[in-house]
């Protein structure tokens, strides 16, 4: 034997073999979750990406597979997004109602007057 490293004949010299099975992307389910109980809309197209992930990438479709994978955690991210927004947008009109009921004297608790 030489002191030569063995390689691969069917691989090119100076490149890195690309892995037959690539590895399937993660189905994000927990992001659909998320995306059901803070906004439920987004998550009808959520759960629908989480359950085309694993049969898209048994097809061969890595690239559908990954596409459907990004899209169920990006849903998620946008529906904690918008409930956030809906959160701040009640507190602030919480506030705002506050403010006009003690302007018009809405603090008043005394005994009332009969007349």
């Amino acid at each position: 034997m030489s002191g030569a490293p063995m390689t691969n004949p069917d691989q090119p010299t100076g490149q890195q073999s690309v892995p037959q099975h690539p590895i399937r992307p993660p189905v994000n389910a927990g992001w659909a979750v998320v995306s059901l109980l803070f906004f439920w809309p987004l998550s009808f197209s959520a759960f629908t990406h989480a359950f085309n992930v694993y049969p898209l990438w048994a097809d061969g479709d890595v690239a559908g597979s990954r596409y459907a994978s990004d899209r169920v955690k990006r849903l998620g991210q946008i529906s904690l997004w918008i409930a956030g927004g809906l959160l701040l947008l009640v507190c602030i009109l919480y506030a705002i109602a506050a403010i006009v009921w003690f302007a018009n004297g809405g603090h008043d608790y005394g005994p009332r007057r009969m007349r």
